[in-house]
């Protein structure tokens, strides 16, 4: 009995593997736009009857061979689309652009958005192509931003300021107008642009200044040394010699460098110093328009010293003239007493006698 059951389990295992072999074998291809033709094949045959060439599109097939028929199918070509967002979107912009598609090949298709967010496409292939979008469903698309970047800016100070722009006409430029450091960004709608930060820098305007020769006397106070756009500053200390003079601006826009005349020179005393002959113009300020007007100021001053001079030459002389002349008369009449006072004696002598 055990020897007829283990022949029977062994026919069983055997004609298993028989049966599978047995069933009906299909081909599958997938879909290229040409014609899918099977070796021998003398007709064609779908599901829904005889065909007058072999097929193209999707779908199941039958061939006759003549010694039998061939099944086979052609299956949509898969196609991957990634779908990303359009960071240069805006509102009011056509909805179909919201959202950009990027796909290997030739393809034409239009995205649609299933009310639960699934990305399905409006195209002409008729069930021939199967996109397959990635990610499946727009809640899973990450809504970038634009990025405006601008590289580190270094210019000199210049009176209009300094306009940099981004590059988009509904963003506004950025106006800077006085020199130094700054870190700035574009000011744009957060929604969409990201501005990333960028250091601009502007140094200040260097203006050359050419000098008088600055001086004064010892014990004298130091002339105006000041505009409305600088401060000269001379290094300290009194005595006779030459001071290093720097220059300090009032705004930080400038920057003042001295290329002539940068010492202030003190004197001696005019009186050791300088013979009435070898007299000089007073000392000029540092503001050039009263240059003249203390040259002019001088030629009176010493115009006038001359009058002064010469009248109090003459008055002397006047004077002079009249403590001579008194003089003068008292020893005429001193001379006279004397004598009438010895012809009074003599006279009284001979009387006597």
């Amino acid at each position: 009995m055990r020897r007829i059951l283990g022949v029977f389990i062994a026919l069983f295992m055997c004609c298993v593997p028989i049966g599978i072999q047995a069933e009906e074998e299909v081909l599958t291809f997938e879909y290229t736009g040409q014609k899918i033709e099977i070796d021998g094949a003398e007709g064609y045959f779908s599901t829904t009857g005889p065909l007058e060439d072999a097929p193209i599109d999707c779908g199941k097939y039958f061939a006759d061979t003549g010694g039998g028929y061939v099944t086979f199918e052609i299956n949509p070509k898969k196609v991957l689309v990634n779908v990303s967002y359009n960071k240069d979107w805006r509102e009011g912009d056509s909805e179909e652009n919201i959202y950009l598609c990027k796909f290997d090949g030739d393809y034409e298709l239009k995205l649609r958005i299933l009310p639960n967010g699934d990305f399905v496409s409006f195209d002409r292939y008729d069930g021939n192509i199967d996109f397959q979008f990635e990610p499946k469903n727009e809640k899973d698309v990450p809504v970038g931003k634009t990025k405006i970047t601008h590289s580190d800016v270094e210019v000199v100070y210049y009176e209009d300021g300094y306009k940099i722009d981004s590059g988009r006409s509904d963003i506004e430029p950025i106006l800077l107008k006085d020199a130094g450091e700054y870190i700035v960004s574009f000011d744009a709608d957060s929604r969409y642009y990201e501005s990333i930060p960028f250091k601009v820098t502007i140094l200040p305007k260097t203006i050359e200044l050419q000098l008088p020769n600055y001086q004064k006397y010892v014990g004298e106070k130091d002339p105006i040394l000041e505009t409305d756009d600088y401060i000269l500053i001379r290094e300290v200390g009194e005595e006779v010699g030459n001071y290093k003079l720097t220059a300090q601006s009032k705004s930080k826009n400038y920057i003042y460098e001295i290329v002539a005349n940068d010492t202030f020179t003190i004197l001696d005393s005019k009186q050791q110093s300088i013979r009435p002959e070898e007299k000089k113009d007073p000392l000029l300020s540092i503001n050039p328009s009263n240059k003249d007007k203390n040259k002019y100021a001088s030629a009176e001053d010493m115009e006038s010293n001359k009058d002064i001079e010469a009248k109090v030459d003459k008055e002397s002389q006047k004077t002079e003239t009249k403590v001579v002349t008194g003089v003068s008369n008292l020893t005429s009449m001193y001379l006279l007493v004397m004598l009438c006072s010895i012809i009074v004696i003599l006279y009284g002598l001979k009387l006597n006698c």
